[in-house]
């Protein structure tokens, strides 16, 4: 093989990991994000809980107070009734006494829909509260190691940038521009073996000739469908 051709081989995998550590480092921001919503998401579940839990103690307070007037009232009421000489104001009486005594099992029915309510929420809000408090240790604990993961990127990047940066400087800058332009059209790679007589890129069969002249490794050789730089790997 070309010693040219070797130290270009360098050159893509350098390129390689560089593509690969830059699309790495672009998803990071996403996924510290995401780790944050997780945590709003749970937080906001929390709150929605605590929000009905208030809800239903402060009207399950009214209904508390409501049943106390009432029972004021139908006290009253009796007294009342010990004053009274008219039948008919006695009956009347009798019925506004009947009608709060059915108020106060209306009330006393449906603070016992809230009580049943409430035990049914307690536990639930109990149970956002700890997993509010894993998925807030969670994501702290992914963002710090996706943060650090993004030093160690940029440390690798600056390293391999200065790898390729000297790799570069002896090759010809027209080869370079072409290895560059071929890197930049086809993504995956601008130099790719002949396998079982076919481009490594484009998987298309490669003329005799140009497998002779890539295995010889006596001129630098391409492919006739897609232009990639060939090279020769013994099968």
């Amino acid at each position: 093989m070309l010693e040219i051709l070797e130290k270009l081989l360098v050159v893509q995998d350098r390129d390689r990991r560089i593509a690969q550590l830059k699309a790495e480092s672009a998803r990071i921001p996403a996924e510290i994000a995401a780790a944050e919503q997780r945590v709003k998401a749970e937080a906001a579940r929390l709150e929605t809980a605590k929000t009905e839990l208030k809800h239903i103690e402060s009207e399950r307070k009214k209904l508390e107070l409501d049943a106390e007037a009432k029972r004021a009232q139908i006290l009253k009421y009796r007294t009342q009734l010990n004053q009274i000489k008219s039948n008919t104001e006695y009956q009347a009486l009798l019925k506004e006494i009947a009608k709060a005594e059915n108020d106060i099992r209306r009330v006393e029915d449906i603070e016992i829909e809230f009580m049943e309510k409430l035990e049914r929420l307690q536990p639930v809000l109990k149970e956002e509260q700890a997993q509010l408090k894993d998925i807030t240790a969670n994501g702290e604990a992914e963002r710090a190691d996706l943060q650090k993961r993004g030093k160690l990127i940029e440390e690798e990047l600056a390293q391999l940038h200065s790898e390729r940066e000297k790799l570069i400087a002896v090759v010809e800058p027209d080869l370079l521009h072409r290895y560059n332009r071929l890197l930049r059209s086809k993504g995956d790679a601008a130099i790719v073996p002949i396998k079982h007589g076919n481009c490594g890129g484009c998987h298309l069969n490669v003329p005799p000739q140009i497998v002779h002249n890539a295995k010889n490794g006596t001129e630098l050789t391409s492919c006739s469908h897609c232009g990639r730089i060939l090279y020769w790997q013994a099968e």
